[in-house]
Order: C-alpha cells, then sequence, then structure tokens
C-alpha cells in the first residue's frame, strides 16, 4: 500500500465531532504532502468562524491517527482559513494543551473533554437510531426482541444489506463508552430500555441524528459555496 493511501485511510478515521463524519466524506481535507518519512495535512472548515473548540478537536485527531503509522516520525497539520488558524496548528504541532494553545479564547481543557463526550453521546443516538431502525424496518425484529436482545445475540445476527456497517458503527460508540452488562441496546448512562417508554425513546434518537443530518448538509454546502466545490448534496441526503 503507498503512503499516501495509508495517510487517507487513518484520516477516514478523523471525525467532524459535531457532525459524527470523517473529514474525508466531507470534503474539509484540502491535501496532504509526504516528504519521506514526514507528513502535512491541510484541512479546511466551512466558514472562517468555524468553532475553534471543534477546529481544536479535529486538528488533534488528524496529528494523532497519521502519527500511528509506523513510518511517520514528523507530522504537520495546517489549518487554512480560520479565523484561528495560527493558534491552533502551533499549538497542536508544538503538543500543547488547548488551553495553553488560545489563551484568547478563554476555554479549559476540561471543558473541552466535556465536549468531545457531549458529541460522542450524540453519535451513540444517532448511530443507536439507525441500527435499531434497521432491526425493525429491513430484519424483522419487534420492540421486545430488542430492549431484551443481549450482546452475544446480536453479534449473532446474521443481518443484510447495511446492517453489518450499522451494527459495527454504535458498537464503536457502545464500546466507548464502556457501560458494561450483557445488553445490547441501553441509554448513553447505561441504563436498561423500557418496553413502555421505547417508542419515545426512539423517537429522541430520530431527532438527534436528524439535527446532525442537517447539520451535516448545511456545513457540506458552506463549504462548497466557500471554495467553489461541486455539489454533493444528492450524495448526502437525509434519511427520514
Amino acid at each position: 500500500m503507498d503512503k499516501e493511501k495509508q495517510v487517507y485511510d487513518m484520516l477516514d478515521k478523523v471525525y467532524d465531532p459535531e457532525l459524527d463524519q470523517p473529514l474525508t466524506d466531507l470534503g474539509f481535507i484540502d491535501r496532504i504532502v509526504i516528504e519521506n518519512d514526514k507528513v502535512e495535512v491541510v484541512f479546511r472548515l466551512p466558514t472562517y468562524w468555524c468553532s475553534p473548540n471543534f477546529a481544536y478537536i479535529m486538528a488533534e485527531d488528524i496529528h494523532d491517527y497519521v502519527s500511528q503509522l509506523n513510518w511517520v516520525h514528523e507530522v504537520k497539520v495546517n489549518l487554512i482559513d480560520h479565523c484561528n488558524s495560527s493558534e491552533i496548528n502551533q499549538g497542536v504541532n508544538s503538543k500543547r494543551a488547548f488551553s495553553e494553545s488560545l489563551r484568547s479564547f478563554g476555554g479549559s481543557d476540561a471543558e473541552l473533554d466535556e465536549l468531545r463526550k457531549t458529541f460522542q453521546i450524540k453519535a451513540f443516538y444517532a448511530r443507536q437510531e439507525k441500527i435499531i431502525k434497521h432491526l425493525l424496518n429491513k430484519e424483522g425484529l419487534q420492540k421486545e426482541d430488542i430492549v431484551t436482545l443481549s450482546l452475544e445475540a446480536f453479534y449473532a445476527l446474521p443481518l443484510k444489506e447495511e446492517g453489518p456497517v450499522l451494527r459495527e458503527k454504535y458498537l464503536e460508540k457502545k464500546l466507548w463508552l464502556d457501560h458494561g452488562g450483557n445488553e445490547a441496546f441501553t441509554t448513553p448512562e447505561g441504563d436498561v430500555l423500557s418496553l413502555e417508554t421505547f417508542s419515545e425513546y426512539l423517537l429522541g434518537l430520530k431527532r438527534t441524528r436528524l439535527s446532525m443530518e442537517f447539520n451535516g448538509h448545511y456545513c457540506r454546502g458552506l463549504l462548497e459555496a466557500r471554495y467553489n466545490l461541486p455539489s454533493t448534496n444528492e450524495e448526502g441526503a437525509m434519511s427520514r
């Protein structure tokens, strides 16, 4: 596998924290430059004033993931066309804390960690809704089956179409929350779902997922307008 593909494979793992979509899919990666064991990743965001918190999270993740390649000895992250480009780039490339890098912004490292957690939970909700909807509509499961489904049984289900991918993506976030227990579907806090409140809970998941998808469309449109890129709206249409 060539070096460029290896770098892009790692960048596929870097997600916009608010949208739960890879930066590569969103068009945020402008280009990469490889010189022997050094890699520069140039990325851009939809507006000049995108949240410095979000930008810093993405820049950190770019640096961390690309650094995992065993042949890479130096990673330079280069956020362009942003009001805090200089502070973010210097901070991430020097491995400084967020609070130290953006003193004028006034954010704390604890707040950034809490923001990461908030978006992990939102991603958990959105991914959970997608796999539950698939189980109900494509696999023939009932609400009663889902609220009582064990992890072992969930892993063993012979899912069709996009089911295996939806299961894997959901379990990735469930594992991050580190619930323990043997229930396939719980709240972000690890509480078991109840049959009586299942429909209401599922509606809440759908609202979160639709909000994230709407924001994704909005960001794509802004990025396309800002950099005169071809439209990708038809590829990312929101699902009901």
